[in-house]
């Protein structure tokens, strides 16, 4: 028969995961995705940040106009070149500030008696009106710590003017005397406008945080205003109050109001210095890819200022295209490489499939009894010579699993699988003196039962019966060395250590009692005697040469059959000896059942049976 060519294992694998891989890298670099997503990311990041750098030199120097005009007028003020009770002076003074177009809405003296007069720079009308408490806190404050520079208010909605604002405000004072506060409203809305102005065309919305959550300026800011006015202006106690700034849930933006659940990601200063100090992250909302830019404000006049810009997909428009051919190519790819990894996988792991399924049939079938897998051979060549040696294990172990079958059957397993581990063909074990404890079983008048009985009864009888004390006295340790017609000899602690060799045969005792008396063995009821006893024995072969049996010798054996025995005469079905009450874990277990004069002995032996109420113990336990 001609030999079929055989591959090792490696080089096949080796072929096939080269070309799956070379053509893949092949392709990430042809396609180049990656590089061109990174560097339109940078250049937009870069651009982003000029228009921050703007907007924020603008918010800067809006409100350094505002602290100018504020310091202006504290120190015309102070000077006595300037008088607020001098009506006249006073508003040309207010007049000729209005010539400077900087968005402030209003802007006036507040009096002790939280009175704000004021004027309106687009047309110089008179503006009064009663402060909040809120606005009146900090001219109180003011009196108190006499002259200080000028201060800006925290950013809020004014249900009077129906728009956000921020105030700058400075305490008037001459020789010492306080005469008012100068107050300047800037409107917020006006800043939101200056965000986007000039940048209609462009891509991303811009926006303005403080406090972390809290809006101040934003495309949707003046939207707000006028629907949270027409609520809330129907409130008279609400709308003499200021209105915080909406929060990032209120403007109608849901970048913005996901904006912590953004993933930031990173930026190489090293490579692009001019973007050093802005955060720039990522969002994934509703199937559409946002990139956030934002710089955070530390040195504004009110402050933390997080301001920034957000851009969506259709900023991305061309390298999406580029990503889509990307993957549509990349899945292609891979769906063929997924292809021919599982035909090869398949190819090559049927060997090992059926390796695996050989070995669990060797673990959970009964060898000896059903046919042994085989497995096929391979045109693999590591996989042949591993079926090749497993079929030839699998043989060797049929072999030894049927020896030990056939061997247990007339020897106590235990010692078959001693006597197979002891490395020769003698067949016996080293003779040992130990302690250990016996139990002797016989069945009640079973000699005047044959009598009425055919053999084959008499035999299959025995067998349920032998049956179940083989099984109840292994499941407690025991081995069973001897069936004498129908008396059974079981041994505690002989090459097996159970540390209580004495409540093992004692508990076996009272589960075979409890099993003889609920059931019947072929249709036949029966009683059995127990006798349990605990001495010094010695186990080992004995026999011809040519046929070995092993035994217990010694007087401990011996008394164990004559306290089953005196069974009868002490109307008793369980005796055990004192030696035997004396290694038990719970002595109460048993009571005394006489003083016996037992055969070969010179004086009475105490014997004990089972007390009526001692339970049965788990076997597990010995």
């Amino acid at each position: 028969m001609t030999s079929k060519r055989r591959y090792s294992v490696l080089s096949v694998l080796i072929a096939a995961f080269s070309a799956t891989s070379i053509l893949g890298v092949g392709l990430a670099l042809y396609v180049g995705l990656g590089t061109a997503y990174e560097n339109t990311r940078n250049l937009w990041v870069m651009l982003a940040d000029v228009d921050l750098t703007s907007v924020q030199r603008t918010m800067r120097e809006r409100m350094h106009e505002v602290n100018q005009r504020s310091t202006w007028v504290a120190r015309q003020v102070e000077t006595g070149a300037l008088d607020p009770s001098f009506q006249y002076g006073w508003g040309n003074a207010m007049r000729a500030l209005a010539a400077a177009d900087i968005d402030v809405m209003a802007y006036g003296l507040i009096t002790d008696e939280r009175q704000f007069i004021g004027y309106n720079p687009k047309d110089m009308s008179i503006i009064r009106r009663t402060l909040p408490i809120d606005d009146m806190l900090f001219s109180e404050l003011a009196q108190l710590r006499g002259p200080v520079p000028a201060r800006t208010g925290y950013p809020s909605w004014d249900p009077y003017f129906k728009k956000t604002v921020v105030t700058s405000w400075v305490p008037l004072f001459s020789d010492g005397k306080y005469l008012g506060t100068f107050i300047q409203y800037l409107s917020l809305s006006n800043l939101s406008d200056s965000l986007i102005r000039g940048r209609e065309d462009l891509p991303g919305t811009p926006f303005i945080l403080i406090g972390g959550n809290r809006v101040m300026a934003h495309p949707g800011l003046r939207d707000w205003g006028t629907n949270t006015a027409s609520k809330l202006i129907n409130d008279a106690n609400i709308a003499r109050s200021p209105i915080p700034l909406p929060t990032i849930n209120d403007i109608n933006d849901p970048v913005l109001a996901n904006l912590g659940k953004s993933e930031r990601l990173e930026i190489d200063d090293d490579d692009h210095p001019e973007t050093k100090g802005i955060q720039l992250s990522g969002l994934d909302l509703d199937g559409k890819y946002n990139l956030i830019v934002t710089r955070q404000i530390d040195d504004a006049a009110i402050s933390p200022i997080i301001i920034g810009i957000h851009f969506d997909e259709r900023l991305f428009n061309d390298e999406w295209q580029r990503l889509v051919l990307a993957s549509v190519l990349g899945g292609v790819v891979l769906l063929v490489a997924i292809i021919v990894a599982v035909i090869v996988s398949r190819q090559f792991t049927k060997p090992i499939r059926r390796f695996a399924a050989a070995a669990r049939d060797f673990e959970d079938e009964d060898i000896a009894m059903t046919d042994m897998p085989h497995l096929m051979g391979s045109r693999i060549r590591e996989y042949d010579d591993a079926a090749r040696s497993f079929n030839h294990m699998m043989i060797a172990v049929r072999d030894r699993e049927r020896i030990t079958s056939l061997f247990g059957k007339f020897v106590p397993p235990s010692i078959a699988k001693k006597l197979l581990a002891s490395g020769t063909d003698s067949g016996v074990l080293p003779p040992q003196l130990t302690e250990a404890t016996v139990l002797f079983v016989d069945i009640v008048d079973f000699t005047a039962m044959c009598e009425s009985l055919e053999p084959q009864q008499i035999i299959s009888t025995l067998n349920d019966y032998f049956d179940c004390a083989t099984r109840i006295i292994e499941a407690h340790g025991g081995i069973i060395t001897q069936f004498q017609g129908d008396a059974i000899l079981a041994v505690y602690n002989v090459f097996n250590d159970i540390e209580n060799h004495a409540d093992a045969a004692l508990d076996s005792a009272i589960a075979l009692e409890q099993e003889v008396n609920s059931r019947t063995f072929e249709g036949l009821s029966i009683r059995c005697r127990c006798g349990v006893n605990t001495g010094k024995m010695v186990a080992g072969n004995v026999g011809a040469k040519e046929r070995l049996s092993f035994t217990v010798h010694g007087d401990a054996v011996n008394t164990a059959s004559r306290l089953e025995q005196e069974n009868k005469a002490l109307d008793t079905n369980v005796l055990i000896s004192e030696s035997t009450r004396a290694l038990l874990s719970d002595p109460s277990r048993v009571i005394k059942a006489g003083d016996v004069l037992l055969r070969g002995r010179h004086s009475k032996t105490e014997l004990y049976t089972v007390a009526p109420s001692s339970p049965k113990s788990n076997p597990t336990t010995h």
